[in-house]
């Protein structure tokens, strides 16, 4: 497994990592050292005073005989619990390996001072350490409030860090959020651009390196903009010069008294006609997303009704209907496109129709020759031609189905083709449903 699997796939996500990883990193030291010095040293100086206090009163006491009373008055003079046996009261000798730091730390001081053996007990329950230390002929039992070897401020060292961690990273995001949000509209304005989208509201922004890569995204569009300009212009100009002598054709024909020529002749004046018309369509620039909205299901039942497919055996078979809508503009014409090209090669077709909440399925089957597999691909590319029994069509243009495949692209469609279930060729368009 490489690393760069485990790494997020946004600039967003990689850019908060290289700021977190670090200063998570600054953070760990910064404790390390916090604990390993500061917070160490307090503990010690906390449970070596505690300790110097038990040394003080342990020698007084055993100086001379203390009544009940002065040792009370002892007790309440530097608030430490205290009572004496002459007996062992506890089993000394306990394991004390899983101590906290805090007993540990206290052990030690202890240990410096007092070389008999020593007794330490963590009353939980009242927030307060036991404490018993062996001398000569007697044994005196300390009691005091935990609070007294162990600090708070580690808590609030603890919670300021994690507090300012959290306030930084948090504007930490919000800044880089900020920073990324222009690369992430010029990946958008791309994307709209390559749709043939409208993109006027793009606006520049963002750091130096982003503006300037904006600029360049900007020339560049207007460039080809600027190019497919001209190509339109000049085609549009061509078909208006190609269809002027093709009318002169036509009206010559009529003087034929041939009607096998005429007929001939006509058919293939018709046919350069819808030829230039798809080249002129094929190189428009104009938006075609705009129009109103209509259901697929509608749609397709009314291509099918139409003049040109009326009397085809084509089916139309819905498995799941949500409602939703399409551009009748595009959707029209990519699907009048593709049923022309299976009505040439098949006698059955079949529509299959299913939109649920995230897609918009249109699936159409036909029983014609089919496409070979290495083929299905190239057949979206401009002016392709298949010398097969598929396209036996010496009119056929070419540009059906990449007409079509751009047209879907500017409403977040695809167009695949696939081996159908009747024998032919399928054609499957996929539409985002919004």
């Amino acid at each position: 497994m490489k690393i760069k699997n485990f790494l997020p796939q946004n600039l967003l996500g990689r850019t908060i990592l290289i700021v977190i990883f670090p200063f998570i990193m600054f953070q760990l030291i910064i404790l390390s050292y916090y604990y390993n010095s500061l917070w160490e040293r307090t503990l010690h100086q906390l449970s070596r005073s505690v300790v110097q206090e038990i040394t003080l009163v342990s020698q007084l006491i055993n100086s001379k005989d203390y009544s009940k009373t002065e040792v009370a008055l002892i007790e309440k003079s530097i608030g430490l619990e205290i009572n004496l046996y002459e007996e062992k009261p506890y089993q000394l000798n306990e394991e004390h390996k899983k101590e906290s730091i805090i007993f540990q730390t206290l052990r030690t001081e202890l240990s410096n001072s007092f070389k008999k053996e020593i007794y330490i007990k963590d009353l939980s329950e009242l927030d307060k350490v036991l404490v018993v230390l062996q001398f000569d002929a007697s044994f005196m039992e300390f009691i005091f409030y935990k609070k007294r070897i162990n600090t708070s401020r580690n808590h609030i060292f603890l919670g300021w860090q994690i507090i300012s961690s959290l306030i930084l990273i948090i504007i930490s995001m919000l800044f880089l959020k900020n920073q990324i949000k222009p690369i992430t509209n010029l990946a958008k304005a791309a994307e709209s651009f390559g749709k043939g989208q409208n993109i006027d509201d793009f606006k520049i922004s963002g750091a130096a390196e982003v503006r300037l890569a904006s600029n360049e995204f900007l020339k560049m569009k207007d460039r080809i903009v600027k190019q497919i300009d001209q190509r339109s212009l000049m085609l549009a100009g061509v078909s208006h010069d190609l269809k002027t002598p093709l009318t002169r054709i036509r009206l010559q024909t009529e003087s034929i008294k041939e009607d096998e020529i005429k007929q001939s002749l006509n058919d293939e004046v018709q046919h350069m006609n819808e030829m230039l018309n798809e080249y002129l369509e094929f190189s428009s620039t104009e938006q075609q997303t705009k129009g109103s909205n209509i259901s697929p299901i509608e749609a397709i039942l009314k291509i099918k009704n139409d003049i040109n497919f009326k009397d085809r055996n084509i089916e139309v078979e819905v498995t799941e209907d949500t409602g939703s809508v399409v551009n009748e503009n595009i959707f029209n014409r990519v699907i009048i496109n593709v049923l022309n090209n299976s009505v040439l090669h098949a006698d059955h077709i079949k529509v299959l129709i299913e939109i649920n909440s995230q897609l918009i399925l249109v699936s159409i089957h036909d029983n014609g020759p089919g496409i070979p597999d290495h083929e299905k691909a190239s057949v979206f590319k401009p002016f392709y031609r298949i010398d097969k029994s598929r396209n036996q069509n010496r009119t056929n243009s070419g540009l059906g189905l990449s007409i079509s495949k751009s047209l879907l692209s500017q409403i977040n469609g695809s167009i695949a083709l696939k081996d159908s279930f009747l024998g032919g060729l399928e054609v499957k368009i996929e539409i985002e449903n919004k």
